[in-house]
């Protein structure tokens, strides 16, 4: 593959990427609501219509987003990416260490077995820390 070969290609995958990337959540939200259906016998119409309201958010967003744009400069340059990479790395490790640490605490106060809402607000509360801090890195 050529440079110009690249270059062309590198314009039109930035271009449409976060298009795959939106596609592929409804195709998750879709094959989701499917699985459910098949192992609970109740179709989720409430996740299908989620997972189609924010596909058409986030594409007005990222169109929005593309036709401001009037430069070729690259969203994040080697720093951040760096940066984001070593945070998503201590964050996972740190998130794992204190799950080890609960499950230690619940075998020592000698539990059968943990709620599963515990894991299920510590997950949800995983990922919204992280996200938010993702996107203040990322534009410092």
């Amino acid at each position: 593959m050529s440079v110009e070969d690249r270059k062309k290609w590198g314009k039109i995958l930035a271009k449409w990427t976060p298009y795959f990337i939106i596609t592929c959540t409804f195709i998750g939200a879709l094959l989701g609501s499917f699985l459910a259906y098949f192992f609970q016998g109740e179709f989720p119409y409430e996740v299908l219509a989620g997972g189609f309201v924010a596909t058409i958010i986030l594409t007005v967003i990222q169109v929005i987003k593309q036709k401001r744009k009037r430069d070729n400069l690259p969203e994040a340059d080697e720093r951040v990416i760096h940066n984001m990479f070593r945070f998503f790395a201590y964050a996972s490790h740190i998130s794992l260490a204190i799950l080890l640490v609960a499950l230690a605490v619940f075998t020592f106060l000698e539990y059968e077995s943990i709620p599963i809402l515990y894991l299920w607000l510590f997950f949800f509360s995983y990922i919204w820390i992280v996200g938010i801090v993702a996107l203040i890195i990322k534009r410092r």
